[in-house]
């Protein structure tokens, strides 16, 4: 697609920020289990602008020109400036653009972009990087306590051992910078974990932490010549006792892939994710916004059901029900969860589950969002227990069905094993021929 390209000159002093989305969820004794939601990190940049009355106009034609944040366009993150040289597809990141209007018509404004960096990622060493001997520790232990205030005052402490976290301040030249943004990347936000040493020259104790980055967010301020400053917040971890889990915790990531079939086109949607597209079954997986809520049933259990809801901004479902009416209620839907490879982007073969399956009803439209109900009756039964008695007549329902197994000329049965031995299947016999056909239990 042919975007236009934003090459309108800003200052050297700005901000540019890179964003994970991690999901931490605690466990005993202070281990975690990280969960990255994003694959690719977002990158923000902060422009700065003072500009004369024409090359104000230019900036306002723009934002103009691609409709505040609806548009996309080209912008090059000038090596000049601090940059690396790459093009990102951006958007603005507000839809106002608010400008200090001075005398003879300067103006001075700031305009965020943000784009999703979908580069390779860089090899990168360790976190060995020089910072100042000032920083912030502290020694935090996780404390639970009874809600209710009482004589007993019960406490206990969560963890086996307290942690340590620290706040870093680095002062770096453009080349050094970028290499601390790799290495934020390469670990992606909070969810790697890595060693670092507390060096004795810098105030520490000379021993070596496990630790990992405190913040999904690493933001900097860069100035002339693309110096940066910027902060890390550094947080201990206890690490597992089989270190094979953490590498396999690190590299296989789980995602839902949604296919809805429809004749015509079907939909397919990859949870909230940052990359672009997935390929599982030939099929091609689109990362869109996507959130499901727990499997419900009605109030006599007849039907099961798992709300689900989509983004619509693009009017993608609207347009669907627009050029071929409602041909989405109804229409089988599966949604699968999956392993990804963080390393290559692909999914790994023979790991699969399908998490829920039905078909899609109670279709609600607005501009925003498309909610759903994935149905399936009785849980995916006919009944919710099998019509199962034991007594001396066969149990199959109907006649030649996948359980009866019979296949020959004949139309009728009644039931008995000994039909069943005319019929030359009594290898398929659902009943129980040896018990009493009455039994009276006197008590």
């Amino acid at each position: 697609m042919d975007y236009p390209v934003f090459n309108i000159p800003y200052q050297s002093a700005y901000s540019s920020s890179i964003e994970f989305n991690t999901t931490i969820n605690e466990k005993m004794k202070g281990h975690e289990q990280r969960y990255p939601v994003w694959t690719y990190p977002k990158r923000t940049f902060t422009l700065k602008f003072d500009k004369n009355f024409s090359e104000r106009q230019k900036l306002e034609n723009f934002f103009i020109q691609v409709m505040g944040q609806a548009g996309k366009f080209k912008f090059v993150w000038e090596v000049e400036k601090g940059g690396n040289g790459k093009e990102y597809i951006c958007n603005f990141d507000v839809d106002s653009m608010k400008q200090n209007i001075k005398d003879f018509g300067y103006s001075e404004t700031e305009l965020r972009i943000c784009a999703i960096d979908d580069n390779p990622i860089e090899a990168v060493g360790d976190l060995d990087f020089y910072y100042d001997a000032e920083c912030e520790s502290s020694i935090d232990f996780y404390t639970i306590i009874d809600k209710v205030f009482t004589a007993q005052n019960n406490r206990k402490s969560w963890w086996d051992a307290p942690k340590k976290t620290w706040k870093l301040t680095f002062h770096k030249n453009a080349v050094n910078r970028k290499k601390l943004e790799d290495f934020f990347i390469a670990k992606r936000g909070k969810f790697r974990s890595f060693k670092w040493k507390w060096k004795k020259e810098l105030g520490g104790d000379g021993k070596t932490y496990n630790v990992r980055f405190d913040s999904d967010k690493l933001e900097t301020s860069i100035s002339d010549f693309g110096y940066g400053e910027l902060q890390l917040e550094l947080k201990e971890v206890f690490p597992n006792t089989n270190p094979a889990f953490e590498v396999e915790k690190d590299e296989i990531i789980p995602r839902k892939l949604l296919k809805i079939e429809i004749e015509g086109g079907s939909i397919y949607v990859m949870d909230n994710e940052t990359l672009d597209v997935l390929q599982y079954n030939g099929e091609s997986y689109l990362g869109a916004p996507l959130t499901h809520g727990e499997v419900t049933k009605d109030d006599n259990s007849s039907v099961s059901k798992l709300s689900i809801e989509l983004s619509n901004v693009a009017l993608a479902i609207s347009g669907i029900i627009g050029n071929r009416g409602d041909v989405i209620t109804n229409s089988p839907a599966v949604l699968t969860l999956v392993f990804l490879d963080v390393n290559t982007n692909q999914i790994i073969p023979n790991l699969k589950q399908i998490m829920y399956a039905g078909r899609c009803n109670n279709l609600k439209l607005d501009y925003e969002n498309a909610k759903m109900d994935i149905e399936t009756e009785l849980g995916g039964f006919e009944i919710q227990a099998p019509v199962m008695k034991y007594r001396t007549g066969c149990q199959v329902r109907r006649f030649k069905d996948c359980r009866c197994g019979y296949t020959g000329e004949e139309t009728a049965c009644d039931r008995t094993f000994d039909r069943c031995k005319e019929l030359g299947n009594q290898a398929n016999f659902r009943g129980f021929p040896q018990m009493f056909n009455e039994l009276v239990i006197k008590v």
